[in-house]
């Protein structure tokens, strides 16, 4: 996904859940760094004004909404087995990801391929 008042940010996912998820992330981080180097922000560009541009034909636009002031993230608690998370940390060294990435990542493909249904 690109973003038309920052064309410096993009993020992508598999499918588009994926790339919504990812593009809130990745500008709501762009935004905080922005915000603290002390930048002034545009004013968000209207969907129609750049669905009418014709180098946007046949593109779709989503709005992605963020604060960019941190207040975008949220910490919270969680409790799971000792040898879980230890097999967690081990797989998160293998592959240079941080836990968090891999529980959201775990998350979005559980959501995905619905594994809870009956």
């Amino acid at each position: 996904m690109t973003f038309p008042d920052f064309p410096e940010c993009t993020s992508f996912g598999e499918d588009l859940d994926e790339a919504v998820d990812n593009a809130h992330e990745a500008l709501a981080m762009f935004l905080e760094d922005r915000l603290q180097g002390g930048e002034l922000l545009p004013d968000p560009s209207k969907k129609k004004v750049l669905l009418a541009q014709p180098e946007n034909e046949g593109k779709k636009a989503i709005n992605i909404s963020v604060e960019g002031d941190g207040s975008d993230f949220e910490e919270f608690e969680m409790v799971m087995h000792v040898h879980l998370l230890a097999r967690i940390e081990k797989y998160c060294r293998q592959y240079g990801v941080s836990p968090a990435d891999f529980l959201a990542a775990a998350s979005r493909l559980a959501i995905k391929t619905d594994i809870f249904a009956a």
